[in-house]
């Protein structure tokens, strides 16, 4: 037993240098993250900092107020978002014949859904009924229920 420990705790001159070397690399590491902990961290200009925050308070106050959509239900909630400019749409949309500009401007259809619409009349034609839009992505069932009041669908052929 002696003799088989003695065969693993062995080791050649090379092995010993790289154990040593290890073992010395890991305690500098140490000692410069302990180090680290200690040194002074950088002073933040508070004046600075007081400046950008009155700017955001502006800026966010510039900014028209969201309201969510489950609490909006007159159709000024449908409106053009993009430029600044408040041009209401019609009361209901065809969304067969309706371009991507219409449909972006409704809440709850952002660009990549119009997107997804446009490839799905693209590629299977007219939609039959509003609820086919649940097959093209998943709509949360509040605002889908809003959409559902301002689309409608016809036979005629998308533009």
């Amino acid at each position: 037993m002696k003799h088989t420990i003695k065969a693993y705790l062995s080791f050649t001159r090379m092995e010993r240098i790289g154990i040593f070397s290890l073992c010395g690399l890991i305690l500098i590491l140490l000692a410069i993250r302990i180090t680290l902990i200690y040194l002074p961290k950088p002073a933040i200009n508070t004046a600075e900092d007081h400046r950008l925050q009155a700017a955001w308070e502006v800026y966010k106050r510039s900014q028209p107020a969201e309201q969510p959509i489950e609490n909006t239900t007159d159709k000024s909630e449908y409106t053009d978002r993009g430029d600044g400019t408040e041009q209401p749409l019609p009361n209901v949309i065809n969304i067969n014949t309706a371009d991507s500009a219409t449909l972006v401007r409704l809440k709850g259809i952002g660009p990549a859904m119009t997107h997804k619409i446009m490839i799905y009349r693209a590629e299977h034609g007219s939609f039959k009924n509003v609820e086919e839009l649940q097959e093209i992505q998943t709509i949360p069932k509040a605002t889908f229920d809003i959409l559902k009041k301002h689309l409608s669908v016809s036979d005629t052929a998308p533009k």
